[in-house]
């Protein structure tokens, strides 16, 4: 007796299209599925086109693939949600990682990666069942996660929202992939964030803290501290800042490093031109020619360690200890205003502004839109000229006259 064949194609015309259907036979109860749609099919296998399939042999060998990959009677696979999730989220271990960066490299890096596991492990993982199937997942039990995280309150809801935005992300691929039915609605409501907002110092507290590290902190830390003010750069920027970046009264910001990714391109992937006193400029090439150690990289903001990168939390930390140190602000103060490094670069743009073009200053601070990026290519030189004139009469000026200050650097 023949064996029936595993699937049947249908082809329908609609609207001068062609559409090939397919319905699945089970080999083990011998019933016909719902007709599926062999376009769908392919999406599903990860084979992305907007060409219609027009062909018998093209659609047959969809549906084949499909059956081999267990699109179409995926069997209850044994795959915990724990194991799923953490897996789903380690760099070295994750075929989602994998093809995303293959398609689109540098689509998902190592420490977004790395954040979204370490949360999953440390926060969510002790509220799954050790049984739960991850074929087995509703809306409820996701909804359950998300308020059993809000009941516990060890994370505030922003952290909480990270964390089950990357859950609903892993849950819809393995739909996509067959591992977790498609009737499942992944629809989870955000939890209402009260954002603090990121503190800044005072022109006059600003002032008085500059000439404090002026004095008595350490050059690098002052250095760190009066670049981010004058430029707006991000400490990430500043840890990857090379010596060939310093260009006499500009600095080229085209990269950042990260502690698990490395050194990347800044936040928005665009190499921006930033520009820079020349005797700031100086003043970081002298910083950088201390470095005693050899290394490749020939950074100016280098690790007393062995010459490297800095810390993650190297600038954060000093930042804070000076200006405790300098009564500025008593440490509940700083905690109380929400004040950090990154308050320096908030204060640039604070000062900045209003002072130049707004398209100008989002391109020198370094702003995310592409459109904006763009724009920068065809600015002038008048045009970064007007920026080195607004952080002289705008920002300069907060460290007293020209020449103590090409004194103290």
């Amino acid at each position: 007796m023949a064996t029936p064949a595993p699937f049947t194609l249908c082809r329908i015309r609609q609207n001068e299209r062609v559409y090939f259907y397919a319905l699945f036979r089970d080999p083990e109860s011998g019933k016909r599925t719902n007709k599926k749609s062999v376009e769908r099919l392919r999406t599903q296998l990860g084979i992305f086109s907007e060409k219609p399939i027009s062909r018998r042999d093209e659609a047959i060998r969809i549906c084949q693939q499909a059956l081999e990959a267990g699109l179409i009677f995926a069997r209850d696979e044994k795959i915990l949600l724990r194991e799923y999730l953490i897996e789903f989220y380690t760099w070295d271990e994750s075929e989602y990682i994998r093809r995303r960066n293959t398609l689109s490299p540098g689509s998902i890096g190592k420490d977004y990666a790395h954040t979204r596991r370490n949360l999953i492990t440390n926060h969510l993982v002790e509220h799954i069942k050790p049984n739960l199937l991850l074929s087995k997942v509703t809306l409820g039990i996701v909804e359950d996660l998300q308020y059993a995280l809000v009941e516990q309150g060890a994370i505030g809801h922003s952290t909480i929202n990270v964390i089950m935005g990357a859950v609903v992300a892993a849950l819809r691929e393995a739909q996509r992939r067959g591992k977790l039915s498609s009737t499942v609605v992944l629809e989870l409501k955000h939890l209402e964030v009260m954002h603090k907002a990121r503190g800044i110092l005072s022109e006059e507290e600003t002032a008085r803290f500059l000439q404090f590290a002026k004095e008595q902190s350490e050059r690098r830390i002052y250095l760190a501290c009066l670049l981010a003010l004058v430029t707006g750069m991000r400490s990430g920027e500043l840890r990857a800042l090379r010596v060939d970046a310093l260009q006499g009264d500009m600095i080229v910001v085209d990269q950042a490093y990260a502690d698990r990714a490395g050194v990347k391109p800044p936040k928005g992937k665009i190499t921006r031109h930033v520009p820079c006193p020349p005797w700031l400029v100086a003043a970081l090439e002298a910083l950088a020619e201390e470095n005693p150690y050899e290394g490749d990289h020939r950074l100016v903001f280098w690790s007393k360690r062995g010459g490297s990168f800095v810390s993650s939390h190297y600038f954060s930390s000093r930042f804070k200890e000076e200006l405790a140190r300098s009564q500025v602000l008593d440490e509940q103060g700083i905690q109380e205003r929400n004040i950090s490094f990154h308050s320096l670069r908030h204060m640039a743009n604070t000062l900045l502004r209003g002072s130049i073009d707004e398209h100008l200053l989002r391109l020198t601070i370094g702003h995310s839109s592409v459109r904006l990026s763009d724009l920068y290519t065809h600015l002038s030189d008048r045009g970064l000229r007007s920026v080195a004139l607004a952080q002289e009469r705008t920002i300069l000026t907060l460290l007293g006259s020209s020449n103590d200050v090409r004194e103290a650097t």
